[in-house]
């Protein structure tokens, strides 16, 4: 099968089959990391996106700003990551047409955005955000305070399809939502399945909570 044509895990997950395919994930899980890369990926074989892309670490080190308030995931990251990391720039920032601009407070610091899956691919995004607290670098899978209505499933499917490949200690999964949103309520109510593959997974959950007008605090669930 060619990476054209294989089903990536993440794109199989609905409603009506919710607590079946998190069995079938934590089943992936125990077969090892072979069997859970076919799993995730669709394939045994992906290509590297060391041999199609150009990211460097580091490399995000300009905002130009953002024409348009548009609201999107991708933007809203990227508005995180500069507005909030080394790279700020105040007079940037001020002429900057989105709208949705936040300071985050806290330990926890948002250190990149965009960065690269491991293995590249039709449907393979980006990691969403790096978020560190100086030691520890949290591979984290973000949805913004609006427009969104993805489960907790699809959440951690992601970050796990985006990370597996990369060395063990390179980064710590994760995934992040804001207080008041529908993720946030799915995991104060979540079902046994998924609390046991957050574990099993090794995925560290983050909410974004409202200290501010314009101001949230990265906290660690």
């Amino acid at each position: 099968m060619s990476n054209e044509e294989r089903i990536l895990f993440k794109d199989k997950i609905t409603k009506k089959e919710y607590t079946v395919l998190v069995k079938e994930l934590l089943n992936a899980i125990d077969m090892g990391e072979d069997v859970l890369k076919k799993f995730l990926l669709g394939c045994e074989n992906p290509a590297l996106y060391s041999s199609h892309g150009t990211y460097q670490e580091e490399g995000h080190d300009h905002c130009g700003g953002l024409k348009g308030n548009r609201f999107t995931e991708k933007r809203f990251c990227k508005c995180l990551y500069y507005r909030n990391g080394k790279y700020y720039n105040s007079e940037e920032c001020r002429e900057c047409d989105f709208a949705d601009r936040f300071d985050i407070t806290g330990n926890y610091r948002i250190t990149d955005y965009e960065v690269p899956a491991y293995f590249y691919g039709k449907g393979i995004g980006e990691i969403d955000l790096i978020i560190s607290d100086g030691k520890t670098q949290y591979a984290t899978e973000l949805k913004p305070y609006k427009g969104n209505e993805e489960t907790l499933l699809r959440m951690i499917a992601e970050i796990m399809t985006y990370t597996i490949g990369y060395p063990t200690g390179k980064y710590i999964k994760a995934i992040a939502f804001f207080e008041g949103t529908k993720q946030a309520a799915e995991f104060e109510e979540a079902v046994p399945e998924i609390k046991e593959l957050l574990t099993k997974a090794n995925i560290t959950v983050f909410r974004f909570e409202k200290t501010g007008e314009k101001a949230y605090k990265i906290c660690r669930l």
